[in-house]
């Protein structure tokens, strides 16, 4: 009966924490395309250095947890649980790239999980196989990711932390000013969390003591997205 009310807490909780998000992304997605348009505005002036070209790439991809990660501990032996996230990112890119070959640029993203939010910040650094419009390519992002975590039944919440990102994939291009792209990834966060040392008797908890700890999260995903110019 006691674990039939705590879930229902839970469903609640999570129904009132999934309108949170939407209006949070509601928030964020003007601001990240106020920032991509205001750096094509700045990309129409000319340099010099033609070798140096400006661009901007926005993508949208979805990713998938992989592994398990430990949660809390029961008279010595602690638990597991599967990393069963599933994450849609919505993210745009800024920077230039050399020779067409090398890119390097700044990253701001948004990320909703089932069970939270994040915000990441990556630096990019990204390789061509050769200098042409239609290429496969290389990239790793490189940051921090700022947000939470919700708690649930089966582990406490959590913060954003370091985060990495590296792919491989395909770019083609479309019109003069346009090219398609598709990229498959692997992605690792770093979660600021805790759990909780159970001690047991009879089925009724005796005593209990919180510890900090560092989650390490992995994802595999796929990627599309669009690149100017």
């Amino acid at each position: 009966m006691a674990f039939s009310k705590c879930k229902n807490n839970y469903s609640e909780q999570r129904a009132q924490s999934n309108l949170t998000d939407m209006k949070h992304l509601q928030t964020i997605i003007p601001i990240l395309i106020f920032v991509s348009i205001s750096m094509d505005l700045i990309a129409q002036i000319d340099t010099e250095d033609k070798s140096l070209n400006y661009f901007n790439k926005t993508e949208a991809g979805v990713s998938f947890g992989i592994g398990s990660f430990n949660t809390d501990v029961y008279n010595g032996i602690q638990k597991k649980v599967r990393n069963d996230e599933i994450v849609v990112t919505i993210q745009t890119i800024n920077g230039f790239r050399y020779m067409n070959r090398v890119g390097i640029g700044l990253s701001l993203g948004v990320e909703l999980w089932q069970d939270g939010l994040f915000w990441p910040i990556y630096g990019y650094l990204s390789y061509d196989f050769k200098p042409a419009d239609n290429t496969f390519f290389a990239n790793v992002y490189l940051g921090y990711a700022p947000g939470y975590r919700k708690a649930s039944s089966f582990y406490q919440e959590a913060k954003g932390g370091f985060a990495f990102s590296a792919g491989v994939g395909y770019r083609m291009k479309v019109t003069e000013k346009l090219k398609f792209m598709y990229e498959v990834f692997y992605k690792y966060q770093s979660l600021e969390s805790s759990y909780y040392n159970y001690y047991v008797r009879n089925d009724s908890v005796i005593a209990k003591q919180r510890i900090d700890n560092r989650l390490s999260l992995n994802f595999a995903g796929f990627k599309i997205g669009i690149i100017f110019p």
